[in-house]
């Protein structure tokens, strides 16, 4: 198991899976399966729990812990300079997004 960083400790499974590809990045995946329909599938193949950290109107809820209360961009501002504080941060590095988008109107 692995304590999420910035979440007051919540605590998450760590698993192997070969639908991580290991050659992209890091080879780690963080898989959110209320996020999108691949991290669903694995979510329902690992049985993990399914937590919405977002309000309907953009803002952050309490499960979001210290964060909630924020949009996702004040949020997304402060938990990395808040990663950076703590150490956590170790780069950044720009890459390319493989999220499928529309070839007509350029949709996500």
């Amino acid at each position: 198991h692995a304590v999420v960083p910035m979440s007051d400790g919540r605590v998450i499974p760590i698993i192997a899976d070969e639908y991580v590809d290991r050659e992209f990045g890091t080879g780690a995946l963080k898989i959110t399966p209320g996020h999108d329909p691949n991290d669903y599938a694995l979510g329902k193949k690992f049985n993990l729990e399914i937590i919405s950290v977002m309000n309907k109107d953009g803002t952050m809820n309490d499960n979001a812990a210290s964060y909630a209360g924020l949009t996702r961009e004040e949020c997304r501002r402060q938990l990395w300079e808040d990663m950076g504080n703590a150490g956590l941060a170790v780069r950044t590095e720009k890459h390319t997004n493989r999220v499928p988008r529309s070839q007509r109107g350029g949709e996500v």
